[in-house]
């Protein structure tokens, strides 16, 4: 079984972080645990991240350890970095067992092939982002911030994430084509599933030979999607229906 995720953006710092960490960690990922074969982790489950050379955020402690625990139990873990949580470094590697993927992550299960990617700066209208997408993961500007003091870096790393989500999730009318056009064209070149997230919209479309998902977010949707016995289905934790595509790819309602 494989679980993906994403677009949690854990470490805003308010009781509404806390609770949907709880609900992550307490619920969805203790229900899945035991049956995991791989999870994959679509970008942004910190709203955050930054490594300094002697520094770790303690909010994200919990997450961290539990990571550590399902690795240790024999579960891979994949994580695509996000337009949040871009500068990746060696901890999550090295501590925490967690493979990192800076763009798109491409793989073979149960026969099939699937191709995920976070999806930040994939609609043409975002050619100015794309241009600060490599400002931002430039190893020397980078290097630069982490002088900052980390009190101050936070700060103002979690001001700016604020306002990314915001216009993000202002974008769905305009780049919900874009995002569908870029799936159909992965699926095209021959793979099964193509994974999205970013706008936290959830979506799952068959498309041709293949079925493009948008996991959403584990903010306002509480949405992931699950593939297991050849079956693909976005699900929403704690809502009573699932939106299943079966191998005939026809899509269901289940009350």
């Amino acid at each position: 079984m494989i679980l993906f995720i994403s677009d949690a953006h854990l470490g805003t710092g308010s009781l509404e972080s806390q609770q949907k960490r709880k609900l992550l960690l307490k619920e969805l990922f203790d229900h899945y645990a035991p049956k995991l074969d791989r999870m994959v982790i679509i970008g942004d489950l910190f709203d955050f991240w930054f490594e300094w050379k002697h520094v770790i955020l303690k909010k994200h402690f919990q997450v961290l350890f539990w990571l550590k625990e399902l690795h240790e139990r024999g579960v891979e873990i994949h994580f695509l970095a996000g337009n949040h949580d871009f500068a990746l470094g060696s901890f999550l590697a090295e501590e925490v067992g967690v493979q990192v993927h800076m763009n798109e992550y491409s793989f073979n299960y149960d026969g099939k092939s699937f191709f995920a990617l976070h999806g930040d700066g994939l609609a043409p209208a975002d050619w100015g982002y794309r241009i600060l997408k490599r400002v931002l993961r430039s190893r020397f500007n980078q290097k630069l911030y982490s002088y900052l003091h980390p009190n101050w870096a936070v700060d103002l790393a979690l001001k700016s994430s604020r306002r990314s989500r915001n216009y993000s999730g202002r974008r769905w009318d305009i780049d919900g084509w874009a995002y569908s056009e870029a799936a159909e064209k992965y699926i095209r070149q021959g793979n099964d599933y193509v994974l999205f997230a970013h706008n936290h919209e959830s979506i799952l479309k068959p498309m041709g030979d293949g079925i493009y998902v948008n996991t959403g977010d584990w903010m306002k949707h509480f949405s992931y999607a699950e593939y297991a016995n050849g079956k693909m289905e976005l699900k929403y934790w704690g809502k009573p229906f699932i939106k299943a595509v079966e191998p005939s790819k026809v899509v269901t309602t289940t009350p």
